[in-house]
């Protein structure tokens, strides 16, 4: 076993194994660049969030919210909701975005939470001239200035509370003078690089039986059972599935999975590792959205492709190695404390899909548990594997 070197100063490294191993900071749009603009400026993201109180009644089944002015014009949108709904209430949410005074887009499905009524049929993302609400994440060709969000009552019970939201909202070709607006200082790391010990969660129920494509829901049962409460996939699963898109790895859903368990939960971008660093060092949980597409000149992957996958982050090393839980692997064991080098996840994560990581927080007292030893990184010259993952 190698000891982790959990120091700070990364300006120690060599200026060649520094290049090699962590790569600059990916610049790489998650949403199509908008036709307005020309620049090649790294994404741009702000952070909303919209308070149940804003929901006002307007309709017997629906309160919708004033529209709510981004400070960031905003090409690309996601979300999240906190609530923990009473028996057999439910809503379904719609999203509206607006460009110009008077030209706004139609209202676009956004999901349901709760025990709400379905509908007939598989359901397609909502798509207009400008734009799609692709499940959880809306992408747009122009950018807009403002959003508002309704609920509107889907269950056997009346609503008797409306959800709070978290939005980010990104302009991903941001002009200079927006990017230098818009830039967030990191506050001073810690002394220490943890890399936190979360255990390895197989996608299969209680009874071993597998259940394919749940990557989304063994990452969170990994970071449960990290703080201390394990839960059998299945009281997992029934909250992060989407029966209407048949889909098992919708953003909301898998937070608000969290919030049912007793945990605070919130969507964030990630585009540095500093920003990662930080979050690790509070002992929060991060799942990562993956996708890695064939031929994406890595340097040395664990897959030579995957159609997409969630995995827990343990941490990144002083050393430029990225460690993660990743259910996908389970079954050969090769997912405990699986190694990335930093420029091949920086690819598949924060370029691929945009950085978009699932935060799960610590509940209090929580103690947080690292790991002192890693392996070499493994030799992947002559093995690889081709992931079947397909959930987002």
């Amino acid at each position: 076993m190698e000891t982790i070197r959990l120091f700070r100063p990364l300006a120690a490294l060599l200026p060649l194994a520094a290049c090699l191993l962590l790569g600059p900071p990916s610049r790489v749009a998650a949403a199509p660049a908008p036709p307005d603009t020309a620049t090649t400026t790294a994404p741009v993201d702000h952070r909303l969030a919209v308070k149940p109180a804003q929901f006002r009644r307007t309709s017997k089944t629906t309160w919708t919210t004033e529209w709510v002015r981004s400070p960031l014009a905003f090409d690309e949108l996601i979300y999240d909701w906190k609530v923990r709904l009473p028996r057999d209430e439910a809503f379904r949410l719609h999203l509206q975005v607006e460009f110009a005074p008077g030209d706004s887009s139609p209202w676009l499905y956004a999901g349901f939470w709760g025990d709400a009524a379905l509908q007939p049929g598989k359901r397609q993302s909502p798509r207009f001239d400008r734009g799609e609400l692709d499940l959880d994440q809306l992408k747009l060709t122009r950018r807009a200035s403002r959003f508002r969000f309704a609920v509107e009552d889907a269950g056997r019970s009346p609503l008797t509370v409306r959800p709070g939201l978290g939005v980010i909202v990104t302009d991903n070709q941001p002009s200079p003078e927006t990017a230098r607006r818009f830039a967030f200082a990191r506050p001073q790391l810690p002394a220490g690089y943890p890399i936190l010990d979360i255990p390895l969660r197989k996608q299969e129920d209680s009874d071993g039986n597998r259940l394919p494509d749940r990557c989304q829901s063994a990452a969170l049962a990994a970071a449960m059972e990290y703080f201390g409460r394990s839960q059998p996939l299945e009281r997992i699963i029934c909250f992060t599935t989407d029966p209407e898109y048949v889909s098992f790895g919708i953003w909301p859903r898998t937070l608000a999975a969290a919030m049912e368990h007793g945990f605070d939960a919130y969507l964030d971008r990630f585009r540095d590792w500093d920003h990662v660093r930080e979050t690790v060092a509070q002992n929060k949980v991060i799942l990562c959205s993956i996708k890695v597409p064939e031929g994406g000149g890595y340097v040395a992957p664990p897959y030579n492709k995957l159609g997409g996958n969630i995995v827990a982050l343990n941490g990144v090393t002083a050393d430029g190695r990225v460690v993660v839980t990743d259910s996908a692997l389970a079954a050969t064991g090769e997912g405990n404390h699986l190694q990335w080098l930093a420029v091949d996840f920086e690819k598949v994560w924060m370029r691929n899909k945009g950085g978009v990581g699932m935060v799960i927080c610590p509940p209090p007292g929580a103690a947080m548990k690292t790991l002192a030893t890693l392996p070499p990184f493994p030799d992947r010259k002559t093995k690889q594997t081709t992931g079947t993952a397909t959930a987002r």
